[in-house]
């Protein structure tokens, strides 16, 4: 069992909320096996799209990447396109600037879990934090970016972009051991566990533990959010206190 330090890092798209002060967008949480981070948008992020591991071998030379959003604050996101397109409709409206009129934009709330694979067009809303976890790779196609005069990837996203509806429902948590499992994928899962006094956690796989809310203790170790555990497969760890872990649970085609 390893302690992961947190590394806030500045974006001019920052906001205030994640405690490590003004202008911070993101804080990473881990880098492996899986990429674990908070996000704090102040304004719209671009309109982005990764691609899936077989295009990202091929034409980039590395894995591609599929990422999953555990909704911390409410507001408002992009989660794919609101009816389907053609690749020539995607591309003539990003050129234009019209492409917001066929991107699907959700509400949502803390504690709603939203799974993106790779294809789906995206976007974070200003206000709205996340617990972000991905597989580990650097590959994102900027699709759009509300007139920003940003590089876009357009072709390449065009290449990889579902170009209909995602579905957004997920089925309902599985009970596990001391709280629940509120996303299973191919490449990795994600779990829940209230602390409410004491709490015993066995990784199924390598697992990043994520202290989101109040304090808990660890043995001597008193530990705050968002104190990151990284547990091999087997071993246990016992906490004491009251908040709310998340665990992300790496699998072998991460």
């Amino acid at each position: 069992m390893r302690r992961l330090e947190p590394k806030p890092v500045a974006r001019i798209w920052g906001g205030s909320g994640l405690g490590f002060g003004p202008g911070i967008g993101e804080v990473w949480l881990a880098e492996a096996p899986l990429l674990v981070k908070l996000l704090d948008p102040a304004d719209w992020l671009s309109v982005q799209v990764h691609p899936p591991h077989e295009y990202a071998l091929r034409v980039e030379g590395k894995p591609g990447k599929y990422e999953a959003w555990y909704v911390l604050s409410p507001g408002e996101l992009v989660y794919g396109l609101a009816r389907p397109v053609s690749r020539e409709e995607l591309r003539e409206r990003a050129l234009a600037g019209t492409l917001e009129e066929v991107l699907r934009r959700v509400r949502v709330e803390p504690g709603q879990v939203l799974y993106l694979p790779a294809g789906t067009i995206h976007a974070l809303g200003p206000g709205v934090r996340v617990y972000e976890v991905q597989t580990p790779s650097d590959l994102t196609y900027r699709l759009y970016d509300y007139g920003r005069p940003r590089e876009l990837h357009l072709e390449k996203a065009l290449d990889v972009a579902i170009l209909e509806p995602t579905p957004l429902t997920l089925p309902p948590p599985e009970p596990v051991l001391g709280g629940e499992r509120l996303l299973s994928t191919p490449f990795f899962d994600l779990l829940r566990y209230p602390l409410a006094g004491e709490l015993r956690v066995r990784a199924e796989g390598p697992t990043l533990l994520t202290l989101l809310e109040g304090e808990a203790r660890l043995k001597e170790e008193v530990m705050r959010p968002p104190a990151t555990l990284l547990l091999e497969p087997g071993e246990e760890a016992v906490f004491r206190g009251e908040g709310l872990w998340l665990a992300a649970v790496a699998k072998e085609g991460a």
